[in-house]
């Protein structure tokens, strides 16, 4: 038995410990709102099918994780694409073609 240390004492040390980690890294991350609704779309999109066709909660569930799975897929197909463009030098549909150093006044 361990004198004048309570049980839950660790466990606060522990929450603190990985709260100032999480605010630490929090700055170096990348978010994109696309991130977030282009599966939240689909995912929605499959509740509505899933329940159309089967009115029940499983069904919901199962419609809600299949969506965000393609949701998921069609976000990272689109990040792809644009690596390659950048790659290649294409420029991307619907931007304008901006003029070089060479082709300025």
């Amino acid at each position: 038995m361990v004198m004048g240390r309570k049980a839950g004492a660790s466990g606060w040390g522990r929450r603190l410990v990985a709260l100032a980690l999480v605010c630490a890294l929090v700055p170096a991350c990348q978010v994109n709102p696309a991130q977030f609704y282009i599966p939240l779309a689909y995912a929605l999109t499959g509740v509505c099918i899933a329940l159309l066709m089967s009115p029940t909660p499983t069904a919901a569930l199962v419609g809600a994780v299949m969506g965000a799975a393609l949701g998921a897929a069609v976000y990272n197909n689109s990040i792809k694409r644009q690596i390659i463009d950048r790659e290649r030098g294409e420029p991307r549909a619907g931007s304008q073609p901006q003029a070089g150093p060479e082709e300025r006044p």
